[in-house]
């Protein structure tokens, strides 16, 4: 299988939540690729603390951006943010554990998280900026 390219239906608009979010895919796919290779468990897992590092960061650029324009959904959205750190902490244990067909399926689970995310939260945080006459960058 190959890795899943970026899909620009799922963009907000936002060029900064899109760059982020096109390197977060890039990362699941990488990680994916690296499972069904069989790669050296150290280039693995170095991988996911990319994934996990680098999401961290994202999720807290979100987060500001969204309290720095005070909407109303912030709560909510940084709740979501954390099942999706949850599902990061179980591809991890399933790959340390070596259970690699778990960890591809929790893997593929991970990326429909994510796009449904942007599609629904961040799509609406993006909305509900527009219409309040918000510049997000």
């Amino acid at each position: 299988m190959t890795a899943r390219a970026w899909d620009e239906g799922i963009g907000t608009g936002i060029d900064s939540m899109d760059s982020e979010h096109r390197l977060q895919v890039s990362l699941v796919n990488a990680l994916e690729e690296l499972v069904r290779q069989g790669m050296d468990t150290s280039l693995v897992v170095k991988t996911v603390e990319q994934l996990v590092g680098f999401t961290n960061v994202h999720f807290l650029s979100e987060e500001l951006m969204m309290r720095l324009y005070s909407c109303p959904q912030h709560d909510a959205h940084k709740l979501e943010h954390g099942r999706l750190v949850g599902q990061v902490d179980e591809i991890r244990r399933r790959l340390e554990a070596g259970e690699q067909e778990p960890a591809l399926e929790s893997i593929d689970a991970l990326r429909r998280w994510l796009v449904d995310h942007i599609k629904s939260m961040d799509q609406a945080f993006a909305l509900w900026c527009a219409k309040n006459g918000i510049r997000a960058r």
